[in-house]
């Protein structure tokens, strides 16, 4: 049971700390809607979350700032060491210990990775008979909880708050550019009036392998209309339409000289491979169909 209850905590950890990756200071105290729960400056220079106990509802929205410290404060606390019955190793982390509320993204991530030390040394400590006992007066309510229950709602949390950190991550990507190039720009995010503003020269093949790794489908079926050559190497747009179960461009794409036997880098399998893996039945016919009417 602690293996794997080990494992499950390195891979919430594992996918956590890449999420926060690059995260910049204007990110860190972004507010994406009005009246968000932030950290904020006080007169002395510290710095403290937005909190009331018990939560309003609705609760509100936070920063990512908010959020990390919540974290922080989760991975760091003395619940850990007095729930699970073992030594704190070291002082608490978070709203438990001295520390406050880091005003950067890197003091963030700094105090991060101290507090999730903290709690991988407390699991450390643990053994199977000792995860089985109940909790006991410590935990109030939940005395007769096993302590191996205390450690998956806490794994519950670092998984839930860390996915919120993940969508906070992505709702800032996409309020900005995500390409260089404005005309991938806008077939990135579908925007079909970019086929009225493209020249009179074909359009080329990477803006068709764009438009299908986004699944904007409308936007393969006008810039194969526009002459846009199919691209041939590579996981292919065929294999993406089969993914995604596009029987509609799975066609097209077929009636545009689409290469049913290019084998795609990661699997080495062909179109037809893909959807018989994922048991797209009605993908399938389609490509038998075709293979059929060519003589495969």
């Amino acid at each position: 049971m602690k293996d794997e209850l080990i494992d499950l905590s390195d891979q919430a950890w594992t996918r956590l700390r890449a999420r926060v990756d690059g995260l910049t200071d204007e990110e860190y105290l972004w507010e994406p809607a009005p009246g968000c729960w932030t950290i904020r400056p006080r007169g002395d220079g510290t710095w403290v979350e937005d909190s009331v106990l018990p939560g309003p509802e609705p609760p509100p929205f936070t920063t990512l700032a908010w959020r990390l410290w919540h974290i922080i404060d989760c991975y760091g606390e003395d619940r850990a060491p007095r729930w699970l019955g073992v030594p704190p190793q070291g002082p608490a982390i978070g709203l438990d210990g001295d520390d406050t509320a880091p005003p950067t993204a890197a003091a963030a991530i700094e105090l991060l990775e101290r507090a999730h030390d903290r709690w991988e040394a407390h699991l450390a400590l643990v053994d199977d008979d000792l995860l089985a006992e109940p909790v006991g007066p410590v935990g109030g309510a939940y005395a007769q909880r096993s302590k191996a229950n205390y450690v998956l709602h806490m794994l519950d949390e670092f998984i839930h708050h860390g996915a919120e950190v993940a969508l906070l991550r992505d709702l800032w990507r996409w309020q900005h550019p995500v390409a260089s190039d404005p005309v991938v720009e806008r077939v990135t995010r579908g925007d079909t009036a970019v086929l009225h503003d493209l020249g009179a020269e074909p359009p080329s093949a990477d803006l068709v392998d764009q438009a299908a790794r986004y699944a904007r489908w409308d936007l393969v079926a006008g810039l194969l209309q526009r002459g846009a050559p199919l691209p041939t190497s590579g996981t292919t747009p065929l294999h993406l339409a089969v993914g995604a179960g596009q029987v509609d461009a799975v066609r097209l794409l077929l009636d545009h000289g689409a290469d049913a036997t290019a084998l795609d880098p990661q699997f080495n399998a062909t179109p037809l491979q893909w959807a018989e893996f994922l048991h797209r039945n009605d993908v399938i016919a389609v490509l038998e169909e075709h293979a059929a009417r060519r003589g495969h």
